[in-house]
């Protein structure tokens, strides 16, 4: 265990003198708001190394590292820009706004320790989604991805603490989609359940009545199947266009 911490230590000391020339930043953010970033902490165990970090920066003076805080309804990332800034949310939350059509919506929102904005970055494409910030505003870190360039082994450091974030997205977006999915199971076997009880009714009626049925009129449960996801799909839509709609007005979008 000591050879290892010494090797690390002698690591440490390489990279911090690599970076020595970069150490330009005019406004430095405090070095522990770094560890406001899930993971952080794991991936840059040594915390000596910190103030570097926050002292990076390019020949203007500007941090690849700053604190950002924006008020409800301001934008972060504009659609169509290409930039490589990549974002933490340590308070508030974004919305995830795109076009449906011709309707904005809103198709996610982004809450504490989430990052947000790396896959334009890693793709090197045009921001394909507006972000603005939520209804009760937003801080955020912002890492100016050309701090990667500064050094090799500085860039593996952060593609490792990125790699952990879309990790993360995974599993949670995979556990959402099941949720989702079950929710949707139940209230298809709750209609249909529903609606099979009905025809059972309405053919006893019939029959006491002495009243002949067709193979037309009889509704078998392929049919009362059909019926409910239609319902609910249609049900499903009207509920997310209305909570939709609400919370772009709520942001000062509609």
């Amino acid at each position: 265990m000591a050879k290892e911490s010494k090797a690390s230590d002698l690591r440490s000391s390489i990279l911090i003198e690599a970076l020595k020339s970069h150490r330009k930043a005019d406004n430095p953010i405090p070095p522990e708001i770094l560890g406001h970033i899930p993971y952080f902490e794991e991936v840059f165990k040594e915390k000596e190394f910190w103030p570097v970090l926050v002292e990076l920066a390019g020949s203007d003076g500007i941090a690849h590292i700053e604190l950002k805080k924006f008020k409800q309804g301001e934008t972060i990332i504009e659609l169509g820009k290409f930039d490589q800034m990549i974002y933490w949310v340590i308070k508030g939350n974004t919305q995830v706004i795109t076009k449906m059509g011709k309707q904005p919506k809103i198709i996610h929102t982004s809450k504490k320790g989430e990052c947000i904005g790396e896959l334009g970055v890693i793709k090197g494409l045009q921001r394909t989604a507006h972000v603005v910030a939520g209804k009760e505003g937003a801080e955020l870190i912002e890492v100016d991805w050309a701090i990667t360039d500064k050094d090799p082994e500085l860039g593996k450091y952060f593609f490792h603490l990125l790699c952990l974030h879309l990790a993360d997205k995974l599993d949670k977006s995979y556990a959402r989609q099941i949720q989702i999915f079950a929710r949707a199971i139940k209230v298809i076997n709750e209609r249909t359940a529903s609606l099979i009880q009905q025809n059972k009714e309405l053919l006893n009626l019939l029959r006491k009545n002495n009243i002949s049925y067709t193979d037309k009129v009889k509704i078998d449960q392929d049919q009362a199947l059909s019926i409910a996801i239609s319902n609910i799909k249609e049900t499903l839509s009207l509920l997310v266009d209305k909570e939709n709609q609400g919370d772009l007005h709520k942001l000062g979008l509609t």
